[in-house]
């Protein structure tokens, strides 16, 4: 009786010790990020009427192969709107590649002008995309 007792004991202590190792830790906030990325290329009309909406392809770079388009940071002055590309990154296990992304930036003034759109490829250099709005 004394050797039932022992290994019911045991029983209990390693179905213990077995749900508290599957505990999932939450580890979902440490595999994301957001950072910088650069712009490579600007393709879209040069030209647009008043009120019209243009769309631009905007490629960026990103670091591995988990990054995405997050969004958009856009600070304007005047007639030139600097903007700024932020890649997503979420996982935690990531190809090694550098690919090559792209995204929609919309555009629409509803004023005539010349509009300088200045897009971020490292820190003090723009990729500048020129808007004639007629």
């Amino acid at each position: 009786m004394n050797n039932k007792y022992l290994n019911q004991i045991f029983l209990y202590f390693s179905i213990i010790i077995t749900l508290l190792g599957c505990n999932k830790k939450n580890e979902d906030k440490a595999c994301l990020s957001f950072t910088k990325a650069p712009v490579t290329k600007v393709e879209g009309a040069n030209t647009a009427l008043v009120n019209q909406e243009i769309i631009l392809t905007v490629s960026f770079g990103c670091y591995n192969g988990c990054g995405q388009f997050g969004n958009f940071d856009e600070a304007s002055t005047g007639n030139t709107t600097t903007i700024t590309v932020n890649a997503k990154y979420e996982g935690c296990i990531c190809t090694q590649d550098a690919p090559i992304r792209q995204t929609m930036y919309k555009f629409k003034k509803s004023q005539t002008g010349t509009f300088n759109l200045k897009f971020l490829q490292t820190e003090n250099t723009y990729l500048t995309h020129t808007i004639i709005v007629q």
